[in-house]
């Protein structure tokens, strides 16, 4: 552009300026020293300074550090500007990033010097987020705890991130250019180099896996590893990515928890689910091969007495010691295992002559109730049997064993229930049960279930403290909430209810909410939580909803679960019994003293109230005042469910229970008469009869 006019140059500028449009790039002419001569109209907008204000200003007014300085002859001038990156200032002098190109052109016997300067805000944004990001990628990838790496296709190393050289002591720089079995030796780095080549060469697009290595300790590690390719624009693989998660103890605790899903932890034998797979199989192979099988269930009796005299630890000696017992005497052949917390199962195959069977039967009864010395105790436990044989009984593991389970619950002096007897009773006693259970359906659906109310009295003067919701069937019979004496004795409508106790117990949940809500004198009502329900997933949800639903304040609200329950999975039950106090609703614990819960463990549930069982009530001694003491000690109060006898009330008084309930107080009560009560002290003389 040389010989340049200054009108050539202003229509040269306004049509560039034009052209470029909204383009944020800024024209700027000065004179050979500098000064401004001329600029666009869409420099001035960005600097908000009117043309007048920028006529003869110096460059470096609007581009701190810049200097003009011109060489060359006189026919082809240069400028020198030093750095092009550089910053521009606004009227209200703030700053923003500009890349910087100038040259010069003679204009007659002067030189005019024209500036373009580029808005580099946006594109340094995105360099410092791709900086950002691509640090932010290094730390992550370098700080996860994961194996990371990234393989050219010739099999060498490209990236490995710092866990990996963690775990086998490598230097992550000195890996690059290296394979697996550079690094880690032939035997260990060659499965993992053929597995990377595999997908470089395209034979698989990706593989996911569980490896086995060896760390920098020598110890044998698992990981779930997942490799793929990545590919150019062409299609080529570029490199393949491989990340390893490290699942060593995740293996390990479901390797043991597979284990204890199919045995029983204190007797290492296998478990009921396992028994059942057991006798699943051989009822298959003797269907097929023509064979008969037999099952002994071998129930321990007393086992409660010996808890209530001896305690916890020498009853679970016992059952120990008795497995062991048991485990000398059956044949190889045969299979022991555990069918629930006081019965031993026997799995019998290529059983010829039922005679010989019971035979076979009363002779393991009589040398499993022979005494036995466990804990510096002298111990008899007292056996008997139920039986049942494939396909005489039934013709499938789950009728089996409750055919035998029946025969071991309904006799009651002989020490082996016949296998005859067995047959004749069990079509009648599971068609007893599944009109039970199609009654008690039926009852649910159309409402004819009834709420009754067992008053909750407090010890020292007998005011009514609360009510116990109970739940009885259409004909009046005990269902839910009551005392085991007062249940109902048939085994068929107890072995239906059970088989209905999620549903149930939430009927009984719904009527005890709504009603507690619509009192006109508030009380707090105590529903007791079914075992199933207990486990549900959704039990906060439907405890939760009821709540909002019914607006029944939640203090109002006291759930009650059996110690067994609690005992039987501590860590499930610690999840929801923490969930259930976080809502506000009263945690107790019924069944305490009986059903194995380690007094311990108390200190870390959220249980306010404990409720001893009738069977702890049993024998009235240092042992259960202890028991109390000790749940007094870790801040509990302490109530007893089931109190039959003005004995039984001294002795919790003289204790410092609290509460208490049972038929010395009355029976279950219908809500209209329970709101009847009087709240106040009463003379208990009134209500011993």
């Amino acid at each position: 552009m040389t010989g340049l006019t200054l009108a050539s140059l202003y229509d040269t500028i306004h049509t560039l300026e034009r052209v470029i449009g909204s383009f944020p790039v800024l024209i700027i002419a000065t004179d050979r020293v500098g000064r401004i001569v001329m600029t666009t109209q869409h420099t001035r907008d960005v600097l908000d300074l009117s043309e007048v204000e920028l006529l003869d200003k110096p460059i470096g007014a609007i581009v701190p550090g810049i200097t003009v300085k011109i060489s060359g002859d006189a026919q082809e001038p240069e400028i020198a500007i030093g750095a092009n990156r550089r910053r521009a200032l606004r009227r209200d002098a703030s700053a923003f990033p500009v890349d910087i190109q100038a040259s010069a052109h003679r204009l007659g016997d002067d030189v005019i010097c024209v500036f373009a300067l580029l808005d580099a805000t946006d594109r340094l944004q995105a360099d410092r987020v791709a900086r950002d990001s691509r640090a932010l990628l290094d730390a992550i990838l370098s700080g996860m705890p994961a194996l990371v790496s990234a393989k050219t296709p010739d099999g060498t190393y490209e990236f490995i991130n710092a866990y990996q050289g963690d775990v086998f002591g490598i230097d992550p720089g000195e890996a690059v250019g290296k394979s697996a079995a550079d690094l880690l030796g032939d035997e260990a780095g060659r499965p993992i180099d053929t597995a990377d080549r595999r997908i470089a060469t395209g034979a698989a697009v990706s593989q996911l896996g569980s490896e086995k290595l060896i760390d920098a300790d020598g110890r044998t590690r698992t990981f779930m590893t997942t490799r793929a390719a990545m590919h150019d624009a062409k299609g080529q693989v570029q490199r393949v990515l491989t990340v390893g998660i490290d699942v060593t103890h995740a293996t390990a605790a479901e390797e043991r928890l597979e284990r204890l899903s199919l045995l029983d932890e204190m007797t290492g034998l296998p478990n009921r689910g396992a028994l059942q797979q057991i006798l699943s199989a051989q009822i298959r192979a003797a269907r097929r091969d023509g064979r008969r099988v037999g099952v002994v269930l071998l129930g321990v009796t007393n086992l409660s007495d010996i808890a209530d005299e001896l305690g916890q630890i020498v009853r679970d000696s016992v059952v120990r010691h008795l497995a062991i017992r048991l485990g000398g005497l059956v044949p190889e052949s045969c299979v022991l295992s555990k069918f629930d917390d006081t019965t031993f199962a026997l799995v019998v195959p290529n059983l010829d002559d039922a005679k010989a069977f019971e035979g076979e039967a009363a002779r393991l009864v009589a040398r499993g109730s022979r005494p036995l010395t466990t804990a510096g105790a002298t111990v008899t436990a007292r056996c008997r049997a139920g039986l049942a044989v494939y396909p005489d009984t039934g013709a499938d593991a789950e009728t089996l064993l409750h055919a035998a389970h029946h025969g071991l619950r309904v006799q009651s002096r002989a020490p082996v229930s016949p296998v005859a007897r067995g047959n004749r009773d069990i079509d009648s006693y599971f068609e007893a049960r599944r009109e039970a259970a199609k009654t008690l359906w039926r009852d649910l659906e159309h409402d004819r279930l009834h709420l009754r109310l067992r008053p909750l009295r407090a010890l020292t003067d007998h005011r009514l403290t609360g009510f116990q919701a109970c739940l009885f069937d259409s004909l009046d019979r005990p269902l839910i909430g009551a005392p085991g004496s007062e249940r109902a004795q048939d085994p068929a409508l107890s072995a239906a209810a059970e088989s209905l106790s999620v549903d149930l117990c939430e009927r009984l949940l719904r009527d005890a909410c709504h009603l507690a809500a619509g009192w006109k004198q508030p009380s707090p009502i105590r529903v007791p939580l079914a075992p199933d329900l207990l486990m549900q997933p959704e039990l906060i949800d439907i405890v939760s909803d009821l709540l909002e639903r019914s607006r029944l304040p939640a203090d109002d609200l006291e759930l009650s679960i059996d110690e067994a329950t609690v005992a039987a999975d501590p860590d499930a039950s610690a999840d929801v019994l923490t969930a259930l106090d976080g809502l506000g609703v009263r945690l107790t614990l019924t069944g305490f003293g009986a059903g194995g819960n380690p007094m311990l463990a108390l200190a870390r549930q959220p249980f306010r109230h404990l409720v001893l069982s009738a069977r702890t009530l049993g024998p009235l001694d240092e042992t259960v005042a202890a028991t109390i003491a000790f749940a007094q000690a870790l801040g509990r109060t302490v109530g007893a469910d089931g109190v039959q006898t003005a004995e039984e009330l001294a002795f919790l008084q003289g204790c410092g229970c609290t509460v208490a309930s049972g038929p010395i107080f009355g029976q279950p009560l219908d809500p209209a008469a329970a709101q009847a009560l009087d709240t106040g002290p009463t003379d208990l003389a009134i209500r011993r009869a």
